[in-house]
Protein backbone atom coordinates (compact mmCIF):
# COMPACT_ATOMS: atom_id res chain seq x y z
CA UNK A 1 0.00 0.00 0.00
CA UNK A 2 3.03 2.31 0.15
CA UNK A 3 2.65 3.36 -3.51
CA UNK A 4 -0.99 4.25 -2.99
CA UNK A 5 -0.19 6.23 0.18
CA UNK A 6 2.59 8.10 -1.68
CA UNK A 7 0.18 9.07 -4.46
CA UNK A 8 -2.37 10.14 -1.90
CA UNK A 9 0.11 12.38 -0.02
CA UNK A 10 1.60 13.84 -3.21
CA UNK A 11 -1.57 14.47 -5.23
CA UNK A 12 -4.27 14.42 -2.52
CA UNK A 13 -6.16 11.71 -4.42
CA UNK A 14 -8.47 9.54 -2.41
CA UNK A 15 -7.67 5.86 -2.57
CA UNK A 16 -10.90 5.03 -4.47
CA UNK A 17 -10.16 7.75 -7.03
CA UNK A 18 -6.62 6.47 -7.45
CA UNK A 19 -7.85 2.89 -7.95
CA UNK A 20 -10.39 4.15 -10.49
CA UNK A 21 -7.64 5.95 -12.40
CA UNK A 22 -5.48 2.83 -12.42
CA UNK A 23 -8.39 0.69 -13.65
CA UNK A 24 -9.08 3.21 -16.44
CA UNK A 25 -5.45 3.05 -17.57
CA UNK A 26 -5.52 -0.74 -17.73
CA UNK A 27 -8.92 -0.66 -19.45
CA UNK A 28 -7.65 1.78 -22.09
CA UNK A 29 -4.55 -0.31 -22.66
CA UNK A 30 -6.66 -3.43 -23.12
CA UNK A 31 -8.94 -1.61 -25.55
CA UNK A 32 -6.01 -0.45 -27.67
CA UNK A 33 -4.57 -3.95 -27.64
CA UNK A 34 -7.90 -5.31 -28.80
CA UNK A 35 -8.04 -2.76 -31.64
CA UNK A 36 -4.48 -3.57 -32.71
CA UNK A 37 -5.23 -7.30 -32.75
CA UNK A 38 -8.37 -6.90 -34.84
CA UNK A 39 -7.90 -8.58 -38.20
CA UNK A 40 -5.25 -10.99 -36.95
CA UNK A 41 -7.63 -13.75 -35.87
CA UNK A 42 -7.98 -16.74 -38.16
CA UNK A 43 -11.38 -17.59 -39.62
CA UNK A 44 -12.40 -21.25 -39.76
CA UNK A 45 -15.40 -22.77 -41.54
CA UNK A 46 -16.86 -26.26 -41.75
CA UNK A 47 -17.34 -28.03 -45.05
CA UNK A 48 -20.27 -30.27 -45.95
CA UNK A 49 -18.55 -33.18 -44.18
CA UNK A 50 -18.22 -31.21 -40.95
CA UNK A 51 -14.46 -30.81 -41.26
CA UNK A 52 -12.91 -27.53 -40.19
CA UNK A 53 -11.10 -25.61 -42.93
CA UNK A 54 -8.93 -22.55 -42.40
CA UNK A 55 -10.54 -19.81 -44.44
CA UNK A 56 -8.19 -16.92 -43.67
CA UNK A 57 -5.42 -16.38 -41.14
CA UNK A 58 -5.78 -12.60 -41.18
CA UNK A 59 -8.13 -10.03 -42.71
CA UNK A 60 -7.01 -6.53 -43.69
CA UNK A 61 -8.73 -3.66 -45.50
CA UNK A 62 -7.30 -0.48 -47.03
CA UNK A 63 -9.93 2.27 -47.37
CA UNK A 64 -8.93 5.30 -49.44
CA UNK A 65 -11.27 8.26 -49.63
CA UNK A 66 -10.76 11.50 -51.53
CA UNK A 67 -13.28 14.20 -50.70
CA UNK A 68 -11.16 17.36 -51.05
CA UNK A 69 -9.65 18.02 -54.48
CA UNK A 70 -7.23 20.90 -55.03
CA UNK A 71 -6.78 21.00 -58.82
CA UNK A 72 -10.22 21.62 -60.27
CA UNK A 73 -12.28 18.51 -59.50
CA UNK A 74 -15.51 19.01 -57.52
CA UNK A 75 -15.25 18.07 -53.86
CA UNK A 76 -17.21 15.06 -52.60
CA UNK A 77 -18.59 15.77 -49.15
CA UNK A 78 -20.14 12.36 -48.67
CA UNK A 79 -16.90 10.38 -48.93
CA UNK A 80 -15.77 10.79 -45.30
CA UNK A 81 -19.08 9.47 -44.02
CA UNK A 82 -18.93 6.53 -46.43
CA UNK A 83 -15.42 5.59 -45.29
CA UNK A 84 -16.44 5.75 -41.63
CA UNK A 85 -19.52 3.58 -42.15
CA UNK A 86 -17.71 0.96 -44.19
CA UNK A 87 -14.81 0.80 -41.72
CA UNK A 88 -17.22 -0.04 -38.90
CA UNK A 89 -18.90 -2.74 -40.95
CA UNK A 90 -15.57 -4.33 -41.92
CA UNK A 91 -14.29 -4.25 -38.35
CA UNK A 92 -17.43 -6.15 -37.42
CA UNK A 93 -16.39 -8.70 -40.05
CA UNK A 94 -13.01 -9.09 -38.33
CA UNK A 95 -10.90 -6.84 -40.54
CA UNK A 96 -7.98 -4.71 -39.47
CA UNK A 97 -8.81 -1.43 -41.23
CA UNK A 98 -6.30 1.13 -42.53
CA UNK A 99 -7.81 4.48 -43.60
CA UNK A 100 -6.11 7.00 -45.90
CA UNK A 101 -7.93 10.30 -46.47
CA UNK A 102 -7.36 12.82 -49.27
CA UNK A 103 -4.06 11.40 -50.52
CA UNK A 104 -2.08 13.12 -53.25
CA UNK A 105 -0.63 10.91 -55.96
CA UNK A 106 2.57 9.93 -54.14
CA UNK A 107 0.74 9.14 -50.90
CA UNK A 108 -1.87 7.08 -52.70
CA UNK A 109 0.71 4.94 -54.49
CA UNK A 110 2.77 4.60 -51.30
CA UNK A 111 -0.36 3.55 -49.38
CA UNK A 112 -1.02 0.66 -51.76
CA UNK A 113 2.62 -0.44 -51.61
CA UNK A 114 2.94 -0.21 -47.83
CA UNK A 115 -0.34 -2.03 -47.24
CA UNK A 116 0.69 -4.89 -49.52
CA UNK A 117 4.16 -5.08 -47.97
CA UNK A 118 2.67 -5.17 -44.45
CA UNK A 119 -0.23 -7.56 -45.00
CA UNK A 120 -0.23 -8.96 -48.54
CA UNK A 121 2.78 -11.27 -48.48
CA UNK A 122 1.09 -14.02 -46.42
CA UNK A 123 -0.75 -16.45 -48.74
CA UNK A 124 -3.39 -17.19 -46.09
CA UNK A 125 -4.57 -13.58 -45.65
CA UNK A 126 -7.46 -11.84 -47.37
CA UNK A 127 -7.12 -8.25 -48.50
CA UNK A 128 -9.86 -5.77 -49.34
CA UNK A 129 -9.18 -2.46 -51.09
CA UNK A 130 -11.84 0.26 -51.28
CA UNK A 131 -11.55 3.59 -53.08
CA UNK A 132 -14.15 6.34 -52.94
CA UNK A 133 -13.59 9.41 -55.09
CA UNK A 134 -13.57 10.52 -58.70
CA UNK A 135 -12.91 8.09 -61.51
CA UNK A 136 -12.17 8.83 -65.14
CA UNK A 137 -11.91 7.02 -68.46
CA UNK A 138 -9.65 8.32 -71.24
CA UNK A 139 -9.09 7.16 -74.79
CA UNK A 140 -5.43 6.32 -75.35
CA UNK A 141 -3.43 7.72 -78.27
CA UNK A 142 -2.78 4.16 -79.45
CA UNK A 143 -6.45 3.22 -79.20
CA UNK A 144 -8.57 1.67 -76.47
CA UNK A 145 -9.61 3.10 -73.13
CA UNK A 146 -7.92 3.32 -69.74
CA UNK A 147 -9.64 3.78 -66.40
CA UNK A 148 -8.18 5.98 -63.67
CA UNK A 149 -8.82 6.73 -60.02
CA UNK A 150 -8.16 10.37 -59.15
CA UNK A 151 -5.92 11.51 -56.24
CA UNK A 152 -6.48 14.86 -54.57
CA UNK A 153 -3.75 16.65 -56.57
CA UNK A 154 -4.64 15.40 -60.08
CA UNK A 155 -5.70 18.26 -62.39
CA UNK A 156 -8.88 18.41 -64.43
CA UNK A 157 -8.08 16.38 -67.60
CA UNK A 158 -10.15 18.69 -69.77
CA UNK A 159 -7.89 21.58 -68.81
CA UNK A 160 -4.56 19.82 -68.35
CA UNK A 161 -4.62 16.30 -69.78
CA UNK A 162 -0.85 15.77 -69.65
CA UNK A 163 -0.77 16.85 -66.02
CA UNK A 164 -3.67 14.51 -65.28
CA UNK A 165 -1.83 11.53 -66.78
CA UNK A 166 1.16 12.28 -64.55
CA UNK A 167 -0.94 12.32 -61.38
CA UNK A 168 -3.85 9.90 -61.88
CA UNK A 169 -3.52 6.24 -60.87
CA UNK A 170 -4.38 4.07 -63.87
CA UNK A 171 -5.72 0.55 -63.83
CA UNK A 172 -2.42 -0.82 -65.10
CA UNK A 173 -0.86 0.31 -61.82
CA UNK A 174 -3.69 -1.35 -59.92
CA UNK A 175 -3.07 -4.53 -61.92
CA UNK A 176 0.61 -4.45 -60.91
CA UNK A 177 -0.41 -4.11 -57.26
CA UNK A 178 -2.89 -6.97 -57.64
CA UNK A 179 -0.23 -9.28 -59.03
CA UNK A 180 2.31 -8.27 -56.39
CA UNK A 181 0.01 -9.58 -53.66
CA UNK A 182 0.84 -13.06 -52.42
CA UNK A 183 -2.36 -13.47 -50.40
CA UNK A 184 -4.79 -15.94 -51.89
CA UNK A 185 -7.80 -13.63 -52.10
CA UNK A 186 -7.93 -9.89 -52.83
CA UNK A 187 -11.02 -7.80 -53.59
CA UNK A 188 -10.80 -4.30 -55.08
CA UNK A 189 -13.94 -2.13 -54.77
CA UNK A 190 -14.12 1.25 -56.48
CA UNK A 191 -16.98 3.60 -55.67
CA UNK A 192 -16.28 5.53 -58.86
CA UNK A 193 -17.03 5.06 -62.53
CA UNK A 194 -14.54 4.17 -65.24
CA UNK A 195 -13.88 1.54 -67.85
CA UNK A 196 -13.03 -1.82 -66.29
CA UNK A 197 -10.23 -2.66 -68.67
CA UNK A 198 -8.19 -5.03 -66.51
CA UNK A 199 -10.89 -7.50 -65.55
CA UNK A 200 -13.33 -9.72 -67.39
CA UNK A 201 -16.96 -8.76 -66.87
CA UNK A 202 -18.74 -11.63 -65.13
CA UNK A 203 -22.25 -12.86 -64.47
CA UNK A 204 -21.26 -16.33 -63.26
CA UNK A 205 -22.74 -17.51 -59.99
CA UNK A 206 -20.54 -19.15 -57.34
CA UNK A 207 -20.02 -22.88 -57.26
CA UNK A 208 -18.84 -25.11 -54.43
CA UNK A 209 -17.58 -22.93 -51.58
CA UNK A 210 -14.79 -25.33 -50.61
CA UNK A 211 -13.28 -25.16 -54.08
CA UNK A 212 -13.72 -21.40 -54.32
CA UNK A 213 -11.87 -20.64 -51.10
CA UNK A 214 -8.93 -22.89 -52.03
CA UNK A 215 -8.19 -21.09 -55.31
CA UNK A 216 -6.50 -17.67 -55.69
CA UNK A 217 -8.40 -14.69 -57.04
CA UNK A 218 -8.17 -10.96 -57.72
CA UNK A 219 -11.68 -9.56 -57.97
CA UNK A 220 -12.91 -6.11 -58.93
CA UNK A 221 -16.18 -4.25 -58.42
CA UNK A 222 -16.85 -0.72 -59.68
CA UNK A 223 -19.91 1.38 -58.89
CA UNK A 224 -20.50 2.26 -62.53
CA UNK A 225 -19.16 2.19 -66.05
CA UNK A 226 -17.50 4.95 -68.06
CA UNK A 227 -19.32 8.28 -68.61
CA UNK A 228 -21.96 7.63 -65.96
CA UNK A 229 -23.08 9.92 -63.15
CA UNK A 230 -21.92 9.18 -59.62
CA UNK A 231 -24.00 10.37 -56.64
CA UNK A 232 -21.95 12.04 -53.92
CA UNK A 233 -24.27 10.37 -51.40
CA UNK A 234 -23.50 6.85 -52.47
CA UNK A 235 -26.34 4.45 -53.18
CA UNK A 236 -23.61 1.96 -54.08
CA UNK A 237 -22.05 2.15 -50.59
CA UNK A 238 -25.35 1.59 -48.81
CA UNK A 239 -26.10 -1.44 -50.97
CA UNK A 240 -22.54 -2.70 -50.47
CA UNK A 241 -23.13 -2.65 -46.72
CA UNK A 242 -26.42 -4.49 -47.11
CA UNK A 243 -24.69 -7.05 -49.30
CA UNK A 244 -21.97 -7.73 -46.74
CA UNK A 245 -24.56 -7.98 -43.98
CA UNK A 246 -26.16 -10.90 -45.81
CA UNK A 247 -28.41 -9.60 -48.58
CA UNK A 248 -25.68 -10.62 -51.01
CA UNK A 249 -25.92 -14.29 -50.02
CA UNK A 250 -27.80 -15.18 -53.19
CA UNK A 251 -27.69 -18.96 -52.81
CA UNK A 252 -28.38 -19.03 -49.06
CA UNK A 253 -25.29 -21.00 -48.04
CA UNK A 254 -24.22 -18.62 -45.26
CA UNK A 255 -21.45 -16.92 -47.25
CA UNK A 256 -21.29 -13.81 -49.42
CA UNK A 257 -18.70 -14.33 -52.14
CA UNK A 258 -17.17 -11.61 -54.27
CA UNK A 259 -19.15 -12.89 -57.24
CA UNK A 260 -22.41 -12.84 -55.32
CA UNK A 261 -21.68 -9.35 -53.99
CA UNK A 262 -20.95 -8.06 -57.50
CA UNK A 263 -24.14 -9.58 -58.88
CA UNK A 264 -26.21 -8.22 -55.99
CA UNK A 265 -24.78 -4.73 -56.46
CA UNK A 266 -25.18 -4.77 -60.22
CA UNK A 267 -28.85 -5.75 -60.09
CA UNK A 268 -29.85 -3.46 -57.23
CA UNK A 269 -27.82 -0.34 -58.03
CA UNK A 270 -29.26 -0.36 -61.55
CA UNK A 271 -32.73 -0.76 -60.07
CA UNK A 272 -32.33 1.86 -57.34
CA UNK A 273 -30.80 4.51 -59.60
CA UNK A 274 -33.39 3.89 -62.32
CA UNK A 275 -30.73 2.76 -64.77
CA UNK A 276 -28.38 5.72 -64.20
CA UNK A 277 -25.58 3.59 -62.72
CA UNK A 278 -24.34 0.21 -63.95
CA UNK A 279 -21.81 -1.46 -61.63
CA UNK A 280 -19.26 -3.79 -63.19
CA UNK A 281 -17.63 -6.77 -61.56
CA UNK A 282 -15.31 -9.54 -62.57
CA UNK A 283 -11.91 -11.15 -62.12
CA UNK A 284 -8.48 -10.19 -63.35
CA UNK A 285 -7.50 -11.41 -66.81
CA UNK A 286 -5.00 -13.96 -65.49
CA UNK A 287 -5.59 -17.70 -65.58
CA UNK A 288 -4.00 -18.36 -62.19
CA UNK A 289 -5.73 -15.50 -60.39
CA UNK A 290 -9.31 -15.94 -61.60
CA UNK A 291 -10.37 -19.29 -60.18
CA UNK A 292 -11.33 -18.58 -56.60
CA UNK A 293 -13.76 -16.26 -54.83
CA UNK A 294 -13.39 -13.76 -52.00
CA UNK A 295 -15.57 -14.77 -49.04
CA UNK A 296 -17.45 -12.89 -46.33
CA UNK A 297 -18.62 -15.25 -43.59
CA UNK A 298 -22.05 -14.44 -42.22
CA UNK A 299 -22.18 -14.66 -38.45
CA UNK A 300 -23.63 -12.76 -35.49
CA UNK A 301 -20.52 -10.62 -35.08
CA UNK A 302 -21.27 -8.86 -38.36
CA UNK A 303 -24.01 -7.02 -36.52
CA UNK A 304 -22.00 -6.21 -33.36
CA UNK A 305 -20.82 -2.80 -34.58
CA UNK A 306 -21.85 0.77 -33.76
CA UNK A 307 -23.06 1.18 -37.33
CA UNK A 308 -25.24 -1.91 -37.16
CA UNK A 309 -26.74 -0.96 -33.79
CA UNK A 310 -27.49 2.55 -35.01
CA UNK A 311 -29.02 1.62 -38.33
CA UNK A 312 -31.02 -1.58 -37.91
CA UNK A 313 -34.18 0.31 -38.82
CA UNK A 314 -32.42 1.99 -41.75
CA UNK A 315 -31.32 -1.40 -43.08
CA UNK A 316 -34.89 -2.69 -42.90
CA UNK A 317 -36.03 0.46 -44.70
CA UNK A 318 -33.45 -0.10 -47.43
CA UNK A 319 -34.70 -3.64 -47.86
CA UNK A 320 -38.21 -2.34 -48.39
CA UNK A 321 -36.95 0.20 -50.91
CA UNK A 322 -35.07 -2.53 -52.73
CA UNK A 323 -38.29 -4.50 -53.15
CA UNK A 324 -40.13 -1.44 -54.40
CA UNK A 325 -37.23 -0.12 -56.50
CA UNK A 326 -38.02 3.43 -55.44
CA UNK A 327 -34.65 4.75 -54.29
CA UNK A 328 -34.25 8.02 -56.14
CA UNK A 329 -31.03 9.37 -57.57
CA UNK A 330 -29.39 11.92 -55.28
CA UNK A 331 -29.18 15.61 -56.15
CA UNK A 332 -25.42 15.96 -55.85
CA UNK A 333 -24.29 14.37 -59.10
CA UNK A 334 -21.00 14.69 -60.95
CA UNK A 335 -20.73 13.84 -64.63
CA UNK A 336 -17.48 12.07 -65.56
CA UNK A 337 -16.71 12.73 -69.25
CA UNK A 338 -14.13 10.83 -71.29
CA UNK A 339 -12.15 11.79 -74.36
Amino acid sequence: MSLINWFYRKHRFSIPVFLLAVSMIFSTTATHASEENRGFNSIVIRNSDGQEIDLYKESHALLIGVSNYVEGWPNLRGVKKDIKELSEVLRGQGFNVVIVEDPAYDEMVDSFSAFINNYGLNPDNRLLFYFSGHGYTATQSYGGEMGYIVPSDAPDPEKNFKGFLQKAVDMQQIEVFAKRIQSRHALFIFDSCFSGSIFSISRAMPGNITYKISQPVRQFITSGSADEKVPDESVFLQLLILGVYGEGDLNGDGYVTGTELGSFLQDNVINCTHGCQHPQFGKIRHINLSRGDFVFLLKDTTRETPYAEKTDREIDAWKMKLKKGNIKEKKSVIALPSF
